[in-house]
This record gives structure tokens, sequence and C-alpha cells, in this order.
């Protein structure tokens, strides 16, 4: 039985996406009804019969017939009795059950039994059908399974990244705790031996890829690392600020030659030609900063502690103020064909910060659906690409397992099957739209994002 999910697509899998199991199944030969009793289980991490999470639809789950019932062996017609309606689907006129019409089917939820009834004469042997399904879901076209994959350590892991977006082959990096570096080769993760000395010594909290540019990792004592081919020979570079812990780095614009990265006491370090030199400026602020990043060199954004949010003209950074006292942990952006036009900021106690046009004091709550603290976020795009697709398909990781997907209408949450805190997430795939995500958390929890 292959079940089909959201407003325009069909999708199969008995006991991937949902299961249906049947019991007490009986046949009269007076009335010659074969009867069953069935229930729908939701096995994705998505709400059914929802499109934000948390109102019912009316329309229900619905267990359509896509072939059959057809006679397998005997003679004679068989019909559905009992169907609660038809429609068409995959073709017209189509018998369907519904379940959980006016109720949300949360994920890992089972429905109540309907009873199946069929009409069977008694010159029929055995029959056979196929079923699909069909439900509202707050992201139809999103993640359906996060499933938890192998790693190779149990150290906290603190970011990830994708190497190469749109490559045959999507490969990864991630760092954490004890100078952990990690890559996938597109099939396993494995600890990547970097030769720096005392790397063990040192917690690595953010990391940023450029391609064929290079890979740059930030963590404790003002440490940065970095590797010109793609992991194989790693350095320490110099920063204008020893010993000041680290806890972002990003590059602006198009291309890999402007880098900042931010951290304790209010720390900006930029360099503008590849990383090479760095140099410090100045924040205004002594509150630690978590994130950094922009679309260009004079439009970048810094935010941190107590709900600090500074923005660069390219001149001077100034505060811009956003109305929270939450510590805002990370930060991303998407647009369109005009441009960038959306921004989050994600941090404590759930609160996710919006704005629709990047403008100073534009910033307002969206209801996460969380009470726990968000430390990674990322929409389906790069932060200073114009791309559509990532205004609707926006996640946010946090403490005990958290995931929350925003759909471009709501925030709604997902089953994440773990209990880890998730410090990041990353996306990627050889084709848009992207349906290839990684979160990655302590205890080395690594889990992946697939349809």
């Amino acid at each position: 039985m292959a079940p089909g999910l959201g407003r325009s697509v069909i999708l199969g899998g008995q006991g991937t996406y949902v299961q249906l199991t049947s019991s007490g199944t009986a046949y009269n030969s007076i009335t010659q009804i074969f009867s069953s009793n069935v229930t729908v289980q939701n096995l994705t991490v998505q709400a059914m019969n929802s499109t934000d999470g948390t109102t019912a639809d009316t329309g229900g789950v619905k267990v359509l017939f896509n072939s059959g019932p057809t006679v397998t062996s005997g003679s004679g017609a068989v019909t559905v009795g009992n169907a609660d309606g038809t429609g068409t689907f995959t073709q017209s006129s189509q018998p369907f059950f519904r379940y959980s019409s006016g109720a949300v089917l949360a994920a890992g939820s089972t429905t109540a039994s309907k009873t199946w009834q069929f009409n069977v004469p008694t010159t029929v042997v055995s029959f056979g059908f196929t079923v699909f399904g069909t439900a509202q879901l707050p992201a139809d076209s999103s993640v359906l399974r996060w499933v938890s994959v192998s790693s190779p350590t149990t150290q906290t892991l603190r970011a990830v990244r994708i190497n190469c977006v749109g490559c045959p082959v999507a490969t990864a990096w991630a760092v954490g705790d004890s100078g952990t570096v990690l890559y996938y080769d597109g099939a396993i993760w494995s600890t990547v031996t970097t030769g720096l000395p005392n790397i063990h010594k040192i917690n690595l909290y953010a990391l940023r890829n450029t391609g064929s540019a290079g890979l740059w990792a930030v963590g404790d004592s003002g440490k940065i690392a970095y590797s010109a081919n793609d992991g194989v020979t790693w350095n320490y570079l110099a920063n204008p600020a020893p010993d000041t812990a680290l806890f972002a780095i990003d590059e602006v614009g198009s291309g890999a030659d402007t880098l900042y990265a931010v951290g304790v006491g209010g720390v900006i370090i930029r360099s503008t030609n590849g990383g090479t030199t760095w140099s410090r400026q100045t924040s205004g602020t002594t509150d630690t900063l978590f994130k950094t990043g922009g679309p260009s060199s004079h439009d970048v954004y810094a935010g941190g502690q107590a709900g600090t949010l500074l923005h660069y003209d390219g001149t001077t950074w100034s505060p811009d103020l956003t109305g929270s006292a939450a510590s805002l942990h990370d930060g991303d952006g998407a647009g369109d064909v005009n441009g960038l036009t959306d921004l989050w900021f994600v941090g404590t106690g759930g609160t996710i910060l919006h704005s629709a046009t990047g403008a100073s004091g534009t910033w307002t709550p969206q209801p996460s659906g969380a009470t726990q603290d968000l430390f990674g976020l990322l929409g389906n795009h790069s932060l200073y690409v114009s791309d559509p697709i990532g205004k609707t398909d926006v996640f946010a990781v946090g403490s005990g397992g958290t995931i929350v997907h925003w759909n471009g209408l709501a925030w709604s949450p997902m089953v994440s099957g773990t209990s880890a805190n998730l410090t990041a997430i990353t996306f990627g795939g050889n084709q848009a739209p992207f349906i290839d995500w990684w979160a990655v958390g302590s205890g080395g929890k690594i889990l992946h994002g697939i349809r």
C-alpha cells in the first residue's frame, strides 16, 4: 500500500510514511460482505491534516483506491461497499475512506479504526488492490523523515556545512568540541586528522566553506583553523584578537574574499583577502556575539547576547533595535528577484525574530511554538543568494531535539526522534528544491532530513 502525502504530491511507502493496519477481518457468505477494521498511523515527522501543525483541516486523511479491487482468482467482480466518498486523485471516480476529519493527526499517532467493507460474491477466491493516502501537511514539499545516522564521535558538534550545493554528490563538514572535525563523503561520516598543534584542547564553534577557496573553522582561544585544499592540510591563521573565543565566521557577498568573525566581548574581526590577514573592527558593544553574516560587504549583521543586534553599512557598526532581550544565536536571510527581502534571527526561549526588509527597527517576533532555546537556523538557500524557495522552507533547531519549520505562513514543530541538543543545521543536494538536510548536536548526534 503506497501512501500519498501533501496537496500536490503522491508518495509510496507502507511502513515508511504511513502504516495501515487491519484487524478483525471476516467474510459473511450470506451477505457476501468482506470486512476489515483499518487504522492509519502517521510515520512522518510532520502533523497530517493541517497546514500549520495546529489547526485541523476538514478534509481529513483520505485513503484512496489507486487500483482495484481486482479479482485475482475465482470469478465475479468486487466493489468497495461503504466508501466515504469518491474523488479525483490519480484518476477520476476513486473511492476513499476518510480519517481524522476535523482533527490533526500528530506525528506517530494512529487514527481510530474504520471498518472497510467490500461486496464479494462467493465465487471470488481472492482479490487485491492498492491504496494511496492524501492529506494536508504543514510543509508538503519538505522533510518527511529525520533519520539518525552513525557518527564517529561522541563530542558535541557545533556546526555543519554542505561542501558543495548542486554537486553530483553533496559532501559535508562538521566541527565541534575538543577540535573535532568530521567529513561526509556522500556515504559515511569520518573523523579528519588536521595535524594542528593542540587542536584537541579547543572547541570549534563555527565553520565556513567556500568550495575551492577553502575551509575556515573558529573556536576557543581565538583560533582560526584554515584548509586551502578541502581538509588535506590545515594551518592556524593570525588573529588580531588572540585568546578571545570566536563563535561565528561567515563570508559576505558572492565571493570568498571578505570574511567576518565574531565572539566574546563584542569582538568583530574582518578579512578582505580571503583570510590571509585580519583586522579588528569597532563594534560598539561588549556583549558576546554569536552570529554574523550578510548579503554584501556594506550590509552585514551580527547578533548576540541579550538581544544585541548590530548592522554594518560598509563604514560603521551600529545597533539595530529588536525589542527583544533574548540572546540571538543564529540568523539567516532569503530573497527573490528584487534582492534580500526576509531576515530571521533565533535565540533563547524559542525566540524567532523576523524582518521583511532588514531595515533598522523592523524586527517582529514570530510564534515558534517552541519554548526551548534555538541555536541553529537555515533556509533552503544561501544568505546572500536571491532564492524565493528559502522564504517558505526555513528550519530552526535547538535544545531537547527541537526542530521547527517555517512554510511561508507559520512555524510548526517536527518530530526529530532525539532528545539531544541540536546546535546547527544545513542543506544540500544536487538539484533544487534541496530535500537533503543535516542537523548536528550534543553527543555527536547527526540527523539526516530526507523525503
